[in-house]
């Protein structure tokens, strides 16, 4: 009787190979030196997560009205970007919504820093 495959079988190719030898170091350490490391651990994650906002936080998703209270703009001023390409938006039906992480890092890159000329006059930088 003989048997006919269409199907390639892999198995059959990976009995040809050689194996490979894992090898596993185990390491012992006392359980106090291993709960004050965890303790530094967890003291660094905490500090790391104060640096950086959450994602969660920056995936928040704002309508025209709050990017316009946001960014003490016009709802003119705001279609103005808009139509130019300067800020990125999503639009679900008639409602144009904004991702905060988009209009923060647009005031980030356009900000300008109001400074005293020590003439008594204000410019802009």
């Amino acid at each position: 009787m003989m048997i006919v495959s269409c199907v390639p079988q892999p198995s059959i190719l990976f009995l040809y190979q050689p194996l490979k030898q894992m090898i596993m170091e185990i390491v012992n350490i006392e359980a106090s030196a291993f709960m004050e490391m965890n303790d530094i651990l967890f003291k660094i994650e905490k500090q790391l997560k104060g640096l950086n906002p959450s994602k969660s936080e920056l995936n928040e998703w704002l309508d025209n009205q709050d990017v316009c209270i946001l960014m003490n703009i016009s709802d003119r001023k705001l279609l103005s970007l808009r139509q130019k390409g300067l800020i990125p938006f999503s639009r679900i039906d008639r409602k144009i919504y904004y991702k905060k992480e988009d209009i923060l890092s647009y005031v980030r890159n356009n900000l300008k820093t109001y400074t005293n000329n020590g003439n008594g006059t204000a410019g802009i930088e």
